[in-house]
This record gives C-alpha cells, sequence and structure tokens, in this order.
C-alpha cells in the first residue's frame, strides 16, 4: 500500500490497526489492517516503485504516520533477538 491509499484510508476512518515490526536487515516496515466490504485486510506499506518501504528508526515511522493523519502506532518487536513472531 502507498501512501495516498494510505492517507484516503485514514480520512475515511476505514484502519484498523498500524505496526511497525522489525526488518531484520535495515529497520522497520509498517503493516496497516484496515477494514474492507468483506473483512478486513492486512498490506506493508510500500515504496513508490514498489517493494516494502523500510524505515530506519522508529522517530520516522511516526513522522510519515503522523503526515497521513495516523497519530499512534503499535510496535511489535518479536524477531529482534531471534523470537518468531506472535
Amino acid at each position: 500500500m502507498q501512501l495516498p491509499k494510505l492517507k484516503v484510508l485514514a480520512e475515511t476512518g476505514a484502519v484498523r490497526e498500524v505496526e511497525a515490526m522489525p526488518d531484520l536487515q535495515a529497520g522497520w516496515v509498517v503493516w496497516i489492517t484496515y477494514a474492507t466490504r468483506s473483512g478486513e485486510q492486512r498490506e506493508a506499506l510500500e515504496r513508490q516503485r514498489g517493494g516494502a518501504r523500510v524505515f530506519s528508526t522508529l522517530d520516522a515511522v511516526a513522522r510519515c504516520l503522523a503526515g497521513v493523519g495516523l497519530p499512534e502506532f503499535q510496535v511489535n518487536i518479536a524477531g529482534l533477538a531471534g523470537e518468531a513472531a506472535p
């Protein structure tokens, strides 16, 4: 999901959960859960040219999400110390 779509979803109140998870190689990947007509869907935030958008810091995640109207998010640190995600 790219930022323009995320902004529309945030404005309509369709976003259910925003979660930052560690990317073992580079930083943090953001996962968005949102309501659809057939239930809920989960997508990673993407770069303009495709592929997951990886943030180097949680501060960068917060600035990006605040810019589209999402002032809060969850951080899932499972995997940082070799743990499996829940």
